[in-house]
């Protein structure tokens, strides 16, 4: 059994593999700057502080931690922050290695647009080049922040795609308009939407500390249209699904820059985490999203 941090922790990922990883017997902590619980530890990485004299028997360390993508739009304060918050908890824990003697496995949170969305029909592979705009830039300086700990330990990048989870995650501003019955895609709607169960996805977090896998693995388990995944919500949740698609002008106008996400996809493939004895449970949309929206459909 090993000993765990998990940076970020407090999330609805977090929150879940904190529950995987303790119920497989590991000890496992979360750090945070408010903590509650016994496991929590207190941390601030961006004024570099923490109690260095608790983490000494740490082996794996988990880092979720970065500012929400989609929370706020993209102005240069706004930018800064998601670089900082991804880039500068890395290098904090590069900067705490000497108080982490047994660290032997660094895993980090990333993701599935580091490839860009140059060519919509291409299945990108963890082998190809980052994009050149600024969400796959972002993924750049990110992963390559935490490829500094490569010369204390192993270190694993888990590119992830769009997560489908009962709570928060995607689904939270997906779901109300159509519930409403004014969901509809988003431009043409014919872009691609790589998504994942969230079990799926804590599911490879314990693989790859159980294989000691390192470098990057696409979290996938299935890719659908934009269009498909709106009109999948509507028919589980037995909502009417005829809202005409929202202009890509007026995401532009509506979002700036953001809209980038928004009206184009990547598709990527899963082979390498699949070839690595990994099997995932959630592999259709429709079977996916009913389970995460059984609460909704009561």
């Amino acid at each position: 059994m090993k000993d765990i941090l998990i940076a970020g922790g407090s999330g609805t990922i977090g929150r879940k593999l904190y529950q995987s990883l303790t119920e497989k017997g590991h000890r496992v902590r979360i750090l945070t700057r408010t903590p509650t619980h016994e496991d929590d530890i207190f941390w601030d990485p961006k004024q570099k502080q923490i109690d260095r004299s608790v983490i000494g028997t740490t082996q794996i360390i988990i880092n979720l931690s970065g500012a929400g993508i989609a929370d706020a739009k993209w102005t240069p304060s706004r930018k800064l922050e998601l670089q900082q918050s991804r880039v500068g908890t890395n290098l904090f824990f590069a900067e705490l290695v000497e108080d982490l003697p047994l660290l032997e496995q660094f895993i980090c949170a990333s993701g599935i647009n580091a490839y860009g969305f140059r060519d919509p029909e291409k299945e990108y592979v963890e082998t190809d080049e980052y994009g050149t705009d600024f969400l796959s830039q972002l993924v750049k300086v990110w992963e390559l922040s935490a490829m500094k700990l490569s010369v204390h330990c192993k270190v694993s990048l888990v590119r992830t795609a769009v997560v489908w989870s009962p709570s928060g995650g995607a689904l939270e501003r997906m779901v109300p308009p159509i519930k409403k019955g004014i969901g509809s895609a988003l431009g043409s709607g014919k872009q691609a939407m790589p998504w994942i169960h969230i079990d799926d996805l804590v599911g490879i977090y314990t693989h790859i500390i159980d294989k000691q896998l390192e470098g990057s693995f696409n979290a996938l388990a299935g890719v659908d249209t934009n269009g498909q995944v709106m009109k999948t919500i509507a028919k589980v949740l037995h909502k009417p699904y005829w809202f005409p698609k929202v202009p890509a002008f007026a995401l532009r106008l509506l979002f700036g820059e953001m809209a980038l996400m928004l009206l184009n996809g990547v598709k990527a493939s899963n082979a390498k985490i699949k070839s690595s004895g990994f099997s995932f449970n959630h592999t259709t949309l429709s079977e996916a999203l009913q389970d995460v929206l059984k609460s909704h459909t009561k």
